[in-house]
């Protein structure tokens, strides 16, 4: 079943970046799409104190082979020019053996982003 979720991560994924401070950057390809909540767009702007900012979220199906845990707290996914940050993430198994990594990425603050200077 792994090679199979390969094939179709190699035909139809997208080319994405996983960034750990301290490593080198990995490059793979996995699917990312909006989260579509019931009756809104995939994206919102929600005022705060500080402004409007955008609460939407993203979900993230990649290999098993780049497990999400290890970009730790402060690692990121690059993405058509876009940063994410991982808020969940857990290996989607059949048995023992993982097929699929899951996660629930949010874009990054922008003011973060200029300040690890990606």
């Amino acid at each position: 079943m792994t090679a199979l979720w390969q094939q179709i991560l190699a035909q139809y994924g997208q080319n994405v970046t996983l960034n750990s401070p301290g490593q080198e950057p990995v490059s793979c390809t996995a699917f990312l799409q909006p989260v579509q909540e019931q009756g809104s767009t995939w994206f919102q702007n929600l005022p705060t104190p500080l402004g409007m900012v955008r609460q939407d979220r993203w979900i993230y199906l990649g290999s098993p082979q780049y497990p999400l845990d290890q970009l730790g707290g402060t690692g990121w996914i690059d993405w058509e020019g876009q940063a994410f940050s991982v808020r969940a993430a857990q290996p989607v198994c059949i048995g023992t053996e993982p097929l699929y990594w899951w996660g629930l990425l949010v874009l990054r603050d922008p003011e973060e982003v200029d300040n690890l200077g990606i």
